[in-house]
């Protein structure tokens, strides 16, 4: 949306606008539109005809369609100076030339001695000619023109000289401030952006010439080191090249290595998303040479000292990360968190923008704050379900609800086949049994692994933590989940609440019905590795061994 403010003195001012030439989004002005800066009227269409011979089209549409800010104005006003500089210079030139030639043609030769002695009077005589005795009746007229003809030849050449200095003068100038547009010139192509085929450029959120800048620093960084870039969701990587998923970060540094770094810039360029970019200084080592290098800011040095590289030390405008295996650790301040997706909410804190007013809360995007501040307001905002009635916290949960139990319809989809799934889990499985993912997470306190992120945080607050809220009232015993106290609880009344269907024999605790369920099973997964034997239960199998090989094992060991 487009705000209109008009200035009588210099015409209409649009904010914002979005540039016509760069691209970038601020206050602009109408480039067909006559404007008054320092007492001279200008329309900055008819500079652009006048200083490149550039007819801009579609001048007569919609307001905002033909802008152009205030940087790209001073640009065009010190190429429109220029222009009138060698303009100037041209013209001085050829006044000169045609000054020159005409001399001659100008030249009276008077025939007159004593008007002749009159005007040799006026002139500044030089050492040589002090001799002449101008009251010398007997002087002749031969002798005087061709003293004139001398002084003037020497005159000429003194201005001549003057002339030739005065150019000389001028060329240095006009050299020096063409030096200038050419740095000019080369700057602005090293800031231009890469998609020129629309008016709003979008570089990963990059739509200034300022931005630019930073864009021009990440894709440096990226070709130059063996610094990684990725994306992540939630605690998992991924590929900017090709998407494939990791939750290993040296896998990750390994199969990025696969892939050519100049086509970075492309694959940044193309991105619709405004998510700022991540990149994993872990091996920030040269490229270009054998130079190992430790830090980002010892990298910078070295690529513009070493390798003449261009980078702007005024712009960092991307999320420094350096990957473990094991815990995290802020690069900003030296915070350790076990998920990255713990410590990217932590970066918030050192580089989000959008800042929540009420609580200070920061955030990397405007829709996360949005998401966030709706946590403050007294009536929380619910979503129902049009079949049901059902009420949900949000759009997106709503419409899963939808998908699955009304429509009946699979709302995951695998990105590496076209199969579908109910949920995330069941699409986190697919994942890992159909196309082989690699997903275990180590625990670093013991000899566990698990397949997903939550069941190692479950583990740790379990076992290592020791996080047990839920206490028993009658006894001094600690429960980490309260569906667990409440199996417990039956250790005191006696209650045998969990039933069997089959049979009908109770157990007072969950596990120990699944534990027998299994005898009602028909498929016997549990076999003697000693015999041919396989049996429902593994507390069947564990019996069989003692009674029909305890022997056998007492045997070896007499042999022995």
């Amino acid at each position: 949306m487009f705000k209109m403010s008009t200035n009588t003195r210099k015409g209409p001012i649009f904010d914002p606008g979005v540039c016509r030439c760069c691209g970038a989004i601020k206050k602009c002005r109408l480039l067909n539109v006559e404007y008054e800066w320092q007492g001279r009227k200008e329309i900055y269409s008819d500079m652009f005809v006048d200083c490149f011979g550039l007819l801009l089209s579609h001048l007569d549409g919609e307001a905002e369609e033909h802008l152009i800010c205030a940087t790209c104005v001073s640009r065009l006003r010190e190429a429109s100076c220029f222009r009138q500089q060698v303009l100037q210079c041209e013209e001085k030139l050829l006044r000169t030339k045609i000054h020159d030639e005409g001399d001659p043609n100008d030249v009276k030769i008077e025939t007159s001695v004593k008007e002749e002695i009159n005007i040799n009077l006026e002139l500044d005589y030089p050492d040589d000619t002090d001799h002449i005795d101008i009251d010398t009746e007997e002087m002749k007229v031969e002798p005087v023109n061709k003293h004139k003809r001398k002084l003037r030849q020497k005159l000429k050449s003194n201005k001549k000289r003057k002339e030739e200095k005065k150019e000389d003068e001028l060329t240095k100038e006009m050299l020096y401030n063409a030096q200038r547009l050419n740095d000019k010139l080369k700057e602005m192509q090293d800031l231009e952006l890469p998609d020129k085929s629309t008016q709003s450029h979008k570089l990963n959120g990059y739509k200034t010439n300022e931005n630019a800048k930073s864009f021009h620093n990440i894709v440096t960084i990226v070709e130059n080191s063996y610094a990684c870039p990725f994306d992540t969701s939630f605690s998992d990587y991924f590929c900017v090249y090709c998407r494939q998923v990791f939750t290993d970060p040296n896998k990750l540094r390994e199969h990025s290595m696969t892939h050519d770094p100049t086509t970075f810039k492309d694959v940044l360029s193309n991105s619709s998303s405004n998510k700022k970019v991540q990149i994993d200084t872990f091996r920030i080592d040269c490229r270009n040479c054998s130079e190992n290098i430790q830090h980002l800011e010892q990298f910078k040095e070295h690529i513009t000292n070493c390798h003449a590289k261009l980078y702007y030390s005024d712009s960092n405008e991307f999320l420094k990360f350096r990957l473990t295996s094991g815990s995290l650790s802020c690069t900003e301040c030296g915070a350790s968190f076990s998920f990255f997706h713990a410590l990217k909410k932590h970066m918030a804190e050192h580089f989000g923008t959008c800042i929540c007013d009420i609580c200070g809360a920061h955030y990397f995007e405007e829709r996360m704050l949005i998401l966030h501040q709706k946590t403050h307001q007294r009536v929380e905002e619910s979503f129902a379900c049009k079949e049901c009635g059902k009420s949900f916290k949000s759009k997106y949960t709503r419409y899963i609800h939808i998908a699955r139990t009304h429509k009946k319809e699979a709302a995951y989809q695998c990105n590496k086949c076209d199969e579908l799934f109910f949920s995330y889990t069941l699409r986190y499985r697919h994942m890992i049994e159909i196309h082989g993912e690699e997903r275990t997470f180590q625990c670093e306190q013991c000899d566990r692994a698990y397949d997903s992120r939550k069941s190692l945080r479950e583990h740790n607050r379990r076992f290592h933590l020791k996080i047990l809220k839920h206490q028993c009232d009658l006894c001094d015993k600690r429960f980490y989940l309260p569906s667990r106290l409440k199996e417990h609880m039956a250790s005191h009344t006696g209650e045998r609440n969990f039933r069997c269907e089959y049979c009908g024999k109770s157990y007072p605790r969950l596990r120990g019905l699944k534990v027998h369920m299994q005898s009602h099973s028909s498929e016997k997964k549990y076999k003697c590795a000693l015999c041919n034997a396989s049996f429902t239960q593994n507390v069947n199998l564990k019996n069989h061994i003692k009674r029909q090989h305890q022997a056998m094992d007492l045997e070896e060991n007499y042999h022995e």
